[in-house]
């Protein structure tokens, strides 16, 4: 990939930014100008408890790690030397916030109460129509941490939990599962086995009784909410229209209809019965919902055959996911933290190909589409551009290691961006997927039947293979050269198979060759199966694998992209191409993520509509240390542009890595670019980041999040007065905790000039939010943030 000049990036994020920032240089590539370029920043909105030049006008919380531009009147290694990791969320002084909801909370009138569910994500405001003040709040629930909500099920059900352990055991790494007593062969049971056969039916029993559970509070919760005097929001507890739609079912939406829309309806069997595994999504102009299922292939089958149905040959497994810390179970904590498969326990089973959707919801009335023309994939999340004239377009990620950044763009244009027939539009037009190149150009690839196969090229991988439709079996295979470990077979190897399958030499193949001739009739039968596949239909056209793209969002003034791609490290599913993720090669810290830029059309025509299928892209920052060029965070996840396009960003560090002793050594793992290095920059965060003026590209921290918690889903609210935010999994690894109350550990933290200094910094072990009492489950939670009158703090 050349290097090219920033003249682009700088000019539209102000001319400041390459001076301001003393100590750091803002890695903005690429050419991203666009419109909004000769706008005078005096002349733009007025951000979200930001100044006119978009800088913040609150003082910035503490922060573990050294920030771009912080005040260096203080040497990093004496401000830094003595770190508190606190279990709440830390907001800048003069702010405060109110729980709205929270894990097992009951709302509704008799007869109409509704269970808020687990692990809260996304969450969506758009104001009831005929009121002033009121609103509908969707809340997404994604998935289950095991050893909290064990620990809330006398509380939340009543009565004793069951047993659920994995024991660690010799010879076993992933240890052993035992449930009430009885022992499964390892960490996983093969559920079509002669061993699952002979498990007591008692056991049976609490196993189906726990997959009920776990199941029923995934899905989306859908709220009624009105405005507070002082700004915030409540939800109107005794309201008889409160919602919920979990993985098979709806409650409190009796007249609900679900249904399937697009080319892969007519390969279902009946209608979807839910929804599960709810990551992020986005709000319609038109006051509906759209809800993205994400990892839904840990409770039903993502494997298809070429004609559409589910493949045979993948094992129907309930699997424990343990957690690991220095290569040791934690004793004290031996409750999985993840069960997995817990559909293949419900009677009937889970159907995958009903889940991975985008999925829109009414929440008037708990209607509910799942739009199968904008793929079936591992959905972080759905972005909107909708503009009066011009054709819909829905932005979108594929968070996996390798996944993919997609747009869909409607056949119809836009009408009135406020008219609820919309979503018609979602019903048809074409899918395509980015394909990254050189000189920060790029093209949208059409996933359509006609598109070419492109040989692949899993050379530029750091993992050394691709996921690739596998003929005639199904599903996928592994595909790399010959030097590459993952790999089963090798591209040529790959080739092969393909055109044995079709009957032509490759360079004929078009996607239509890789779906059984029953379908040739029929178009849309052929289009169904490849929507339906699209990730691994992706990598036969020459999409670009990616650095799992966790969020999309649309710039309110230039209608440019922000991406955040969350995580360039490798795995056995996938890694990003090098060319577009130099960073993915292991060599510095700024391996976990980056905020990217993508514009429509050629770079000289300054921007174009949705239909383009042309767009340039630039790096506006990258995740790291501020010594290694880096923006001070790790792994990006949720954005929010507020109304003068300033950005909102909240980071995803995984649980088992956060506060993990940073040591900077190979064999602990915590060098920069290996596995455990993000530990350095403690509990996830958000951060403010301008867009414009001379703060651009610096990375403002607003909050941090209580221990071992994610924070997701930021909205604001309609008025601007409130910011509504999830709080999941706090606690997650430890639970309430257990033995000591404290860890003290020592860091090496790198300051700004790069020199190593140790930092002490202690570490609560397991948390009691929200509700701060010893002796009870943390839960996970939404608040609503507000900003006290001043004078009044």
């Amino acid at each position: 990939m050349p290097d090219i000049g920033r003249r682009g990036f700088l000019k539209y994020i102000g001319a400041g930014a390459s001076t301001a920032l003393a100590g750091w240089s803002v890695l903005v590539t690429g050419g991203c100008g666009s419109a909004l370029d000769e706008t005078s920043p005096n002349s733009l909105p007025k951000g979200i408890w930001t100044l006119g030049d978009g800088a913040p006008d609150w003082e910035p919380v503490p922060y573990p790690a050294p920030l771009p531009g912080q005040d260096a009147s203080r040497p990093d290694r004496q401000r830094l030397a003595h770190f508190a990791v606190q279990d709440t969320l830390v907001l800048p002084e003069g702010f405060a916030y109110a729980v709205l909801a929270q894990w097992g909370d009951e709302f509704g009138a008799a007869g109409h109460r509704v269970r808020f569910g687990y692990n809260n994500d996304y969450t969506g405001l758009t104001r009831i129509a005929g009121t002033e003040d009121e609103y509908w709040l969707l809340v997404n629930h994604e998935y289950v941490s095991m050893r909290p909500w064990l620990e809330s099920w006398g509380e939340i059900y009543g009565g004793d939990p069951p047993e659920i352990v994995l024991r660690r055991e010799e010879g076993l790494e992933d240890g052993r599962l035992s449930v009430n007593g009885w022992d499964f062969p390892s960490n996983e049971l093969d559920l079509d086995s002669s061993q699952a056969r002979a498990m007591p039916d008692e056991v049976r029993t609490v196993l189906a009784d726990v997959a009920q559970k776990v199941l029923d509070t995934l899905g989306v919760s859908v709220l009624r909410l009105r405005g507070t005097p002082d700004g915030g929001l409540q939800v109107m507890e005794d309201a008889d229209d409160h919602k919920r739609i979990s993985a098979f079912r709806a409650h409190n939406a009796p007249q609900a209809v679900f249904r399937f829309s697009g080319p892969a309806q007519a390969l279902m069997q009946g209608p979807p019965p839910g929804t599960m595994c709810n990551c992020s999504g986005g709000t319609t102009p038109w006051g509906t919902f759209l809800t993205c299922e994400e990892n839904f292939q840990q409770h039903s089958q993502e494997e298809i055959t070429p004609q559409g149905e589910l493949a045979a040959h993948p094992r129907s497994y309930l699997k424990a996911d343990a957690h690991k810390v220095d290569d040791e179970m934690q004793h004290s904590h031996q409750a999985p933290l993840r069960l997995k498969g817990l559909g293949r326990l419900l009677d009937p089973p889970l159907d995958g190909r009903h889940y991975g959707w985008v999925t829109e919801i009414n929440p008037e009335n708990g209607n509910l589409t799942k739009h199968t023309h904008l793929g079936r994939f591992r959905h972080e999340n759905v972005a909107l551009r909708c503009r009066k004239g011009q054709p819909l377009a829905a932005y979108m990620g594929d968070d996996r290691r390798g996944g993919h950044v997609w747009k869909f763009v409607s056949r119809q244009p836009v009408e009135d961006p406020a008219d609820p027939s919309n979503s018609r539009l979602l019903e048809e037009g074409t899918l395509y997927v980015a394909r990254f190149e050189s000189g920060y150009s790029g093209r949208w690839i059409p996933l359509l039947p006609s598109t070419p196969l492109r040989r692949p090229q899993p050379e530029h991988c750091p993992s050394g293979h691709m996921h690739l439709p596998d003929r005639p079996r199904g599903g996928t295979v592994k595909v790399g050269p010959e030097s590459s470990p993952e790999a089963e077979i090798t591209v040529e190897q790959w080739i092969e198979r393909i055109e044995s399958f079709a009957g032509k030499p490759f360079q004929e193949c078009t996607l239509a060759d890789l779906v059984n001739p029953w379908s040739d009739e029929a178009e849309q039968g052929v289009l169904g199966v490849l929507v339906m596949e699209a990730f691994a239909m992706a990598n036969c056209i020459g999409g670009t694998p990616t650095a799992r793209p966790e969020d999309l969002e649309v710039h309110p003034l230039d209608q440019s992209v922000y991406i955040a791609f969350t995580d360039a490290t490798e795995g056995s599913e996938g890694s990003p191409d090098q060319r577009v993720f130099p960073n993915s090669k292991k060599e510095n810290s700024r391996q976990y993520g980056a905020l990217y830029r993508l514009a429509e059309g050629p770079e000289e025509d300054g921007g174009s509509g949705p239909e383009s299928e042309e767009f340039h892209w630039g790096v506006f920052v990258s995740s790291g240390e501020v010594a290694e060029q880096g923006g001070g965070f790790a792994c990006a996840d949720n954005l929010l542009l507020d109304p003068a396009g300033c950005l909102w960003m909240v980071t995803d560090i995984s649980t088992s890595v956060q506060n993990f002793p940073t040591r900077r050594r190979e064999d602990s793992g915590t060098l920069p670019g290996q596995k455990y290095f993000p530990g350095v920059f403690g509990n996830n965060a958000m951060f403010y980041i301008p867009t414009r003026g001379p703060h651009a590209g610096r990375p403002f921290c607003f909050a941090t999040g209580p221990v071992e918690c994610e924070m997701a889903g930021p909205t604001f609210s309609p008025d601007s007065q409130a910011l509504v935010l999830s709080v999941q999994h706090p606690g997650e690894i430890h639970g309430q905790g257990k033995g000591q109350e404290e860890k003290r550990q020592v860091h090496l933290v790198r300051d700004r000039q790069g020199k190593s200094f140790e930092q002490v910094r202690t570490v609560p072990t397991g948390s009691h939010f929200p509700h701060g009492q010893r002796g009870r489950a943390p839960r996970p939670a939404v608040v609503c943030i507000t900003r006290m009158a001043k004078g009044h703090a």
